[in-house]
């Protein structure tokens, strides 16, 4: 069983895994959303979908209960991002 990391530069590494499934142009519902993050067999896939929303991966329309590929890759840009944000909470001693 796969679990979220708490470090944001670790998790990519699971997070780009799973949104490598889903296809540009197409919108899903919520309980297919569910159904692939559970093909990865995770603990939590609440936890996982909401951060492939959080991170930008998907798309999400709360209304119609629908989501959509955004990337399924961060740039370097996103990743230089995270990487600071990472860094600034680890010396807040959050990590």
């Amino acid at each position: 069983m796969i679990s979220l990391p708490r470090n944001d530069i670790e998790k990519q590494k699971i997070l780009v895994r799973i949104a490598q499934k889903f296809k540009l142009g197409r919108n899903y519902p919520e309980q297919e959303v569910n159904d692939i993050i559970h093909s990865f067999d995770v603990d939590d896939h609440v936890l996982f979908r909401r951060e492939l929303v959080n991170f930008n991966y998907l798309g999400k329309d709360t209304a119609k209960g629908i989501y959509w590929l955004k990337k399924n890759k961060l740039s370097e840009e996103d990743m230089t991002r995270i990487k600071a944000n990472q860094e600034s909470m680890e010396n807040a001693g959050v990590y």
